[in-house]
């Protein structure tokens, strides 16, 4: 069977949260000027949606594949707002959007449960990053009341134009952490084979 190593999912986790922090601790440490609305920084690149889709496919537990991501993500946007003291940055008006990706991202991962062949990884992954572009990007646009992006069919159009390096990013990083997380790296494997050749206790037999 195998089984996630604690120590590299709760390094990945960790990564997750700091990508998140990082332009923030600059901009803090640093005077840099961050604004979550321009690309100068590598948004998107995370091992978020990677780690929804591995946690899926192995955390024993279905509540867990949820609680995790979405406790990380929660913990981070915490971060956020105790960094900056912008409450808007932490949790803006199309966050729903994000957080629901989040777990639909995680719905389709348990597709991964029986079937985990690098081919079909990289389906799911291709698919739920598209739909967190879509969904999140269309958000972003609904709830705007036309402050950002006119509350047209071009206005929305503009939206998903803006939002593209953002996507961009989103399946650099599947390409780069969905390996590492489905890789013997991240998984312990413990076989009834491996169990029955471990040398047993003095005066035992089988």
């Amino acid at each position: 069977m195998l089984r996630p190593r604690p120590a590299v999912l709760g390094i990945i986790l960790l990564v997750s949260v700091v990508m998140r922090l990082l332009p923030y601790i600059l901009s803090r440490s640093f005077g840099m000027t961050i604004d979550p609305g321009v690309t100068t920084y590598p948004w998107n690149f995370s091992p978020l949606l990677a780690i929804c889709l591995f946690g899926a496919a192995y955390l024993p537990r279905k509540s867990w594949s949820y609680l995790v991501p979405l406790a990380t993500f929660l913990l981070s946007d915490l971060c956020i707002w105790a960094l900056t003291g912008r409450f808007d940055w932490a949790f803006y008006p199309s966050q729903p959007f994000v957080y629901g990706c989040i777990a639909l991202t995680i719905s389709l991962g348990f597709l991964l449960r029986k079937h985990r062949s690098a081919g079909s990884i990289a389906a799911t992954g291709l698919v739920s990053a598209t739909l967190f572009f879509l969904i999140t990007n269309f958000g972003v646009w609904a709830v705007g009341g036309g402050s950002f992006y006119p509350m047209t069919a071009d206005g929305l159009a503009k939206c998903y134009v803006a939002g593209v390096p953002f996507f961009r990013n989103s399946l650099i990083s599947l390409a780069v952490f969905c390996p590492l997380l489905f890789s013997s790296v991240a998984l312990l494997q413990r076989t009834e084979e491996q169990m029955a050749t471990l040398p047993l206790p003095l005066g035992e037999t089988n």
